[in-house]
């Protein structure tokens, strides 16, 4: 039996948003109507939104030698994922991600924005080799740009403040240029910068004295300018504090020596109050130390969080049980960096916004293409 259902644009879009990109990949041969609707930028910020939403289309990136892919709701099988910077060690490491897009570099310092859903890449203009340096990378919202950031030690002698450099290079101008310098340190960051709500963030401290608190130190990608962020009230005695992103929103790794980490949440982006305690995990509750946590994302419910420990093993932790359960999955190395990445369709390509008789007739073609209606066969 044939039934023939007329679709209206809006509601195929919204069906469609809901596929994983392989899927939409394989579409794309349908017609080229639908080539052309599924690489639109709004069906793509789309798709981008709804993943985000949903807490779906996530994988869980591996990095040892090589790197390992899995999808993140089933942490399974993992696969090996080819990068396109290849060197002779075949090494890469990983900047950081967003909105499924990597930044990647080898040990010959070559750096490119790769996208591993679409296999699409750019490398980026050679800058050369430093001794010291921490990157960055994330979404200017404003110019709709992708940027990274390089933050480069220049040295410091006699008890006198770090000098450095700062230098970013975006996908649409495709060049690097300084900016501002991180504000005045006595040390550097040793971490990336994680990328939450418009900006990059480094810990910092301020002072000579290592006593005195770190400080979260922010770069707008906006307007690339650094500013301060408002930390937690943790307890004065705290031996580690890292900076992450869990769910968009920026967090804190609050360490406690051996003796229990807290894992705080900024709800409201730079509002100090909207500070909480998600949860705290004590030595007893984790198999080793508690060196280093890294929280990577929620489960698609969002009652428990996968966090990476010490580097050589996952767990999830379930906010309501309170209790961390150990993930071992064939395959996975024996020690590794991971990296959370969603399955986007987000280009690099930067391309001239179509003007408004273009949009006009596309959408008249697709419409014409609607009016003939699906052939559903049950």
């Amino acid at each position: 039996m044939e039934i023939k259902a007329n679709l209206s644009l809006d509601l195929i879009a919204d069906i469609l948003s809901r596929l994983p990109v392989k899927h939409l990949l394989c579409l794309r041969c349908v017609s080229k109507l639908w080539r052309s609707l599924i690489g639109d930028p709004d069906f793509i910020n789309l798709h981008l939104r709804h993943s985000l939403d949903s807490r779906t289309n996530h994988t869980l990136i591996l990095k040892n030698t090589d790197l390992h892919t899995a999808d993140l709701a089933s942490l399974g099988p993992f696969a090996k994922l080819e990068h396109p910077l290849m060197s002779y060690n075949h090494g890469v490491e990983i900047q950081g991600s967003c909105n499924g897009l990597l930044c990647i570099r080898n040990i010959v310092e070559d750096m490119a924005i790769w996208n591993p859903s679409t296999r699409k890449y750019q490398v980026l203009p050679y800058l050369g080799s430093c001794k010291g340096y921490v990157c960055g990378f994330g979404h200017d919202p404003i110019a709709d740009d992708y940027k990274v950031v390089k933050i480069i030690q220049l040295g410091g002698a006699d008890g006198k403040p770090l000098e450095s450099e700062v230098k970013v290079c975006s996908l649409k101008r495709n060049r690097w240029r300084k900016i501002q310098d991180i504000p005045c340190v006595s040390s550097f960051p040793v971490a990336n910068g994680v990328f939450a709500s418009g900006a990059l963030h480094w810990i910092l401290t301020q002072k000579l004295d290592l006593s005195e608190e770190n400080t979260i130190v922010a770069l707008d990608l906006a307007t690339e300018s650094f500013r301060e962020v408002p930390q937690p009230e943790c307890e004065r005695m705290i031996y580690q504090l890292n900076v992450g992103v869990l769910g968009g929103c920026l967090c804190v790794v609050a360490n406690h020596g051996d003796a229990r980490v807290d894992l705080w949440v900024m709800k409201e982006y730079g509002v100090k109050e909207s500070w909480t305690i998600l949860f705290s995990l004590a030595s007893e509750d984790v198999i080793g130390s508690l060196r280093f946590l890294k929280p990577l994302a929620y489960s698609s419910c969002g009652n428990q969080v996968l966090l990476e420990h010490d580097k050589i093993n996952l767990f999830w932790y379930d906010l309501e049980k309170k209790k961390a359960d150990d993930v071992w999955v064939p395959g996975m190395p024996f020690s590794y960096e991971t990296e959370v990445c969603l399955q986007s369709l987000v280009s690099l390509n930067v391309k001239r916004r179509k003007q408004n008789g273009e949009d006009n007739r596309d959408i008249k073609k697709m419409d014409d293409f609607l009016s003939e209606g699906f052939k559903l066969v049950l």
